[in-house]
């Protein structure tokens, strides 16, 4: 009788011992952390974009015509991104003034900086040629003229950080400096557009 009870408590020492060790094996297993995975949102290696945009200024060239008047356009980029940096050309044609009366077009092709942070701030600047056409059609006058001049420009704006498959959207406001017919040419512009990079 002794034997046969000695015998089965044996046995189930044998059975809870395993559990007992699954048990603390378990236990360790939950202090350990679990896996995760995060996706950066990586800056491409080159991008592009394109913007519309509408200034208001002087129209130096038509000071004795017009007034400060609004601007139409469209600009393009392009550059080589190191890390949140990008440096490359930024192009914009524009038409300023009464169209088809005291009208300027211009086309600028710049060197270009900019930076967008983190935190979606853009910013940047831009210097280069402004090639001109000027255009008046009066009841009895018509002048044609053409010309270059200096520019400048900074921008300053916000900007999506970059997704996941490389696509932003971003607004900036941007002062410009020309210097036209002899006489410094101000304006600002505000654009509005998307980038894309691979």
């Amino acid at each position: 009788m002794f034997r046969k009870q000695l015998a089965v408590l044996g046995v189930a020492l044998l059975l809870a011992t395993p559990t007992y060790a699954a048990e603390e094996a378990g236990d360790e297993s939950d202090d350990l952390p679990i896996p995760t995975m995060k996706i950066d949102r990586v800056a491409p290696s080159v991008s592009y974009e394109f913007a519309a945009q509408m200034s208001f200024g002087t129209i130096t060239y038509w000071r004795d015509f017009v007034p400060a008047w609004i601007g139409l356009g469209l600009r393009g980029g392009w550059g080589k991104n190191f890390g949140n940096n990008r440096l490359g050309i930024d192009g914009t044609f524009s038409a300023e003034g009464p169209f088809g009366v005291h009208t300027s077009i211009f086309l600028e092709p710049v060197a270009s900086w900019n930076l967008v942070t983190n935190q979606g701030l853009l910013v940047g600047a831009g210097v280069g040629p402004a090639f001109m056409y000027h255009v008046r059609n009066d009841m009895v006058i018509a002048e044609r003229a053409m010309g270059i001049a200096p520019s400048a420009a900074v921008r300053v704006g916000w900007s999506q950080t970059w997704t996941r498959v490389g696509r932003r959207v971003f607004v900036f406001v941007e002062p410009k400096m020309r210097y036209v017919d002899g006489k410094p040419n101000p304006l600002v512009a505000l654009a509005f557009g998307s980038g894309q990079g691979r």
